[in-house]
C-alpha cells in the first residue's frame, strides 16, 4: 500500500526548465521501484508539488506525459491512478511512434526477422497442447484461403496473434505486433499477387509443425524464412508503386 514512506525519495526539483520531466522520472523511478503498485492512487497534485517544491502546472504537465505514456490515468471521482502497467497499454506509445517513422524495408524486415524467429522459438518450447493444435488447425485453414486474400489475411493475423501469444513473453507480444502493423499497405496489396498466398500458406504449414513437434530451431528457421519471402515481395510491391508514380 502507498503510505508517507513510499514518497521519501522524492527530492525537490532545481531546474525548472525540465521540471515537469525531471518530476515524470521520479514517479516513474517509484512506480518501477514498486513503491506506488499497479492501481494505487497517487498523492493529490498539490502534495506533489510541496513534496517536490514545483508548482501545481509542472507536476500538472508531468501528470499529462505519464498519462500517454499509459502508466497513469485520471478516474471518474477525483484523483490519479496508477494503470494496470500491461505491457500492450505501455507499447502503445512505442506502436504510435513506428507508424511515424519512415523506416526502410530492409529496417523494418531485419526487425521482424529477429525478433518473430525468437518469438518461434519461444512458442516451439512454450506452447500449450490447444495452442499447439490450434496453430495446426489455421495452417491447413490457410491452405484453402489462398485464393480468398482477405480472408488470409484475416487468418493470417490470428496466426502469428497465436504464435506471440504461445510464446509466454507479453512484451515481445507488443513488440511483434507494433512490427507486424507497419507496411501493412503494401502486404495487402502484396497478398492480390498471384503465388504469394500459396506460398504463404506453405511457411505456416511448416511452423505450425515446428511448434507442434516442439522444435525450437525447426521454428525459427521456419519464421525466418516466412519473413524472407514476405519482404521479399512486399519490396516488389514497393518498387512497382515507385515505378508507376515516376
Amino acid at each position: 500500500m502507498t503510505g508517507p514512506d513510499a514518497f521519501s525519495a522524492l527530492v525537490p526539483i532545481t531546474q525548472p526548465r525540465v521540471a515537469s520531466e525531471r518530476v515524470g522520472e521520479q514517479l516513474r523511478m517509484l512506480i518501477a521501484s514498486g513503491n506506488i503498485a499497479a492501481g494505487e492512487k497517487l498523492p493529490s497534485e498539490n502534495e506533489l508539488a510541496r513534496a517536490l517544491q514545483v508548482s501545481r502546472p509542472v507536476v500538472r504537465e508531468a501528470l499529462r506525459g505519464l498519462s500517454m505514456m499509459g502508466i497513469v490515468e485520471s478516474r471518474q471521482g477525483g484523483g490519479c491512478f496508477v494503470t494496470d502497467l500491461d505491457p500492450k497499454r505501455l507499447m502503445e506509445p512505442l506502436s504510435f511512434y513506428l507508424q511515424l517513422r519512415d523506416y526502410s524495408m530492409d529496417e523494418l524486415f531485419r526487425a521482424r526477422q529477429l525478433i518473430d524467429s525468437g518469438i518461434a522459438g519461444d512458442a516451439a518450447r512454450n506452447a500449450t497442447a490447444d495452442q499447439r493444435t490450434r496453430l495446426i488447425e489455421l495452417a491447413r485453414l490457410g491452405k484453402e484461403l489462398v485464393d480468398d486474400p482477405v480472408g488470409f489475411r484475416v487468418l493470417d493475423a490470428q496466426f502469428h496473434g497465436l504464435i506471440s501469444e504461445a510464446s509466454g513473453n507479453a512484451f515481445l507480444l507488443s513488440v511483434s505486433n507494433s512490427l507486424y502493423s507497419l507496411a501493412i499497405d503494401l502486404r495487402r496489396k502484396a497478398s492480390e499477387m498471384p503465388g504469394v498466398l500459396t506460398q504463404s500458406a506453405a511457411d505456416h504449414i511448416a511452423i505450425a509443425e515446428a511448434i507442434r513437434d516442439a522444435s525450437s530451431d525447426g521454428a525459427s528457421r521456419a519464421m525466418g524464412r516466412h519473413v524472407d519471402h514476405i519482404r521479399a515481395t512486399t519490396s516488389l510491391v514497393a518498387k512497382i508503386g515507385i515505378r508507376d508514380a515516376s
